[in-house]
């Protein structure tokens, strides 16, 4: 084979194994949906809404880390931009108080901005919808184990 042919061989191999190993990706990455959701936290923090209610969100210096909880889902598009859907996890770091660190829920969705960087919106009303659907798995669980411990009495 002479070096004419050997360069769009090599191409098409190259191609098919970056293909092959997940490469070129579609949605965010978890460094993506990191800096995404820091930025959306601290744009957030600055917002009325969040002052008026005396608990502020989490700012990113807070914020020990962000991972998805899975692959993110395909939305379609929004305004010309594909979106994702994905479930993240938020780790704040412990503070003063000596409270552990606290892991909030989240599912966010996220599309690139015209500078084609990965954004994030909403973030407030997600941390509280994640938080809520928290609260209520960990009462139904107790309740699910509480009706388990105890005996039955068919009377």
């Amino acid at each position: 084979m002479d070096s004419k042919n050997i360069l769009p061989v090599a191409l098409a191999l190259a191609c098919l194994t970056l293909t092959a190993c997940g490469w070129p990706r579609e949605g965010p990455d978890a460094s993506d949906i990191d800096s995404a959701v820091r930025r959306a936290l601290d744009a957030a923090n600055k917002g009325g809404l969040n002052a008026l209610a005396g608990n502020p969100l989490p700012t990113a210096d807070r914020v020990a880390l962000v991972k998805p909880d899975g692959d993110c889902a395909e939305q379609g598009s929004t305004g010309g931009s594909r979106a994702f859907t994905c479930n993240v996890s938020i780790v704040l770091r412990p503070d003063e108080t000596g409270d552990e660190g606290t892991t909030l829920h989240a599912e966010l969705q996220f599309a690139k901005d015209s500078s084609g960087r990965w954004q994030t919106a909403d973030i407030d009303r997600s941390i509280v919808v994640g938080t809520a659907k928290s609260l209520i798995d960990q009462a139904s669980h107790a309740l699910s184990g509480q009706a388990a411990s105890k005996p039955h009495n068919p009377e």
